[in-house]
Parts: structure tokens; sequence; C-alpha cells
């Protein structure tokens, strides 16, 4: 989410129902694309920014993962919580560009998933949030991001994304492009479309 908040308090105003969407797709359909980079030099912890209902970062916990779950809406969290009560998820409020809760930790992580969130960042603080992800992978890390394409739902406070974005500011930082791609929304919905990027720090 942005740093200004903005859709935070329509997305605590629609917890339950979200949460029942978000769960209803599992993750293997939603990031299917991620799987075959998920090798040995992923061995955790796992930071899941926009965390939703909890479902990435459980499916990650159940493998073996220690996962930091950032999540600003309170009412999603609460029912991130109550559905996924691991032990080994750490549930924070924290938002970008800043991820100051996560940044006070001093911990670093070699998977960054951050998941149908980047359209909730401000264009003018994009590259700042980005500056603040590379700052928490890991030599070797991996930084997956999804983004929403189509028309941007203002009532959300959505923005415009692209994937050519994400992978210029990649290549800014030094970062290894090593997948780029686009899939059709795993909720059946027609105007939607999912970009798909990953970049790894180099070792």
């Amino acid at each position: 989410m942005t740093s200004s908040g903005a859709g935070v308090a329509w997305y605590d105003r629609n917890a339950p129902g979200l949460a029942d969407q978000y769960e209803g797709a599992d993750f293997e359909t939603v990031h299917g694309w991620l799987l075959p980079l998920l090798d040995g030099s992923t061995d955790g912890p796992v930071l899941d920014i926009g965390a939703g209902s909890g479902r990435d970062a459980a499916w990650f916990a159940a493998r073996g993962y220690f996962v930091v779950a950032v999540e600003p809406a309170a009412n999603l969290r609460a029912e991130a919580r109550a559905r996924h009560p691991e032990p080994s998820i750490a549930w924070l409020d924290d938002r970008l560009p800043e991820l100051e809760a996560v940044t006070a930790r001093g911990q670093t992580f070699s998977l960054i998933l951050v998941s149908a969130v980047w359209m909730h960042v401000l264009p003018v603080e994009r590259e700042r949030a980005f500056e603040t992800l590379v700052s928490l992978l890991r030599p070797g890390g991996l930084l997956a991001v999804t983004l929403r394409l189509g028309e941007p739902d203002a009532e959300r406070g959505m923005t415009e994304v692209t994937n050519e974005e994400l992978v210029a500011l990649g290549a800014a930082y030094g970062l290894e492009l090593v997948h780029n791609g686009v899939s059709a929304d795993a909720l059946g919905r027609p105007e939607v479309a999912w970009g798909e990027v990953a970049l790894r720090k180099p070792a």
C-alpha cells in the first residue's frame, strides 16, 4: 500500500469477503510461474508484502520457511491471523515505500514477494519503494512482483503499472532479470491480467 494509506480503508471494509476470495485461488494457480525459480538459493526467510488473507505466507510456512507477512489493512490482517495461525509467520502492520517496521528488524530475505501491491504504490514513491526492497534482499535473493494490468480501480487506490517499469528499475539497481511474463487472472476476470517480474540480486 502507499504511504498515504489510499485504499487501505476499502480493504478493511471488505476484509471477510476479500479473504474468502483470495483463499479460493491456491498458490500454485496464482504463482505457478514462480515455482521453477524457487531453487536452493531461496532457502528463507521470506518477506510477503501485502499478504492479504495469508494464503501465500501459509504456503511458504508449510514448506519450512519463516515468513514475515506485511499487511497494512487491520481487518484483513486479523482475518489472515485467524485463518493461518502458524508460528512461523510473523505479522506486521507496515507499508511501502519505507517498510519501517520490517527494516527495524534488521533482517534480510532470500525471497521478497510483492503480489498485487505495486499498483497501490504512488508513481512518485516507486523508486524509493524499490530501493527499500533491494536493501532488504540478500545477495543472491529473488524479488518476485505481480502487477495488476488493466484499468486501475481508483476506489481501491490503484494507479497504472507496467512490467517495463519494474524491469527498468531492476536494471538501474543492478538486478538480473530472470522472468518477465503476463498471465490471465486466476479469478477469471476478463478485464484483468497479471504481469510477472522476477529479479535476482547478484550474489
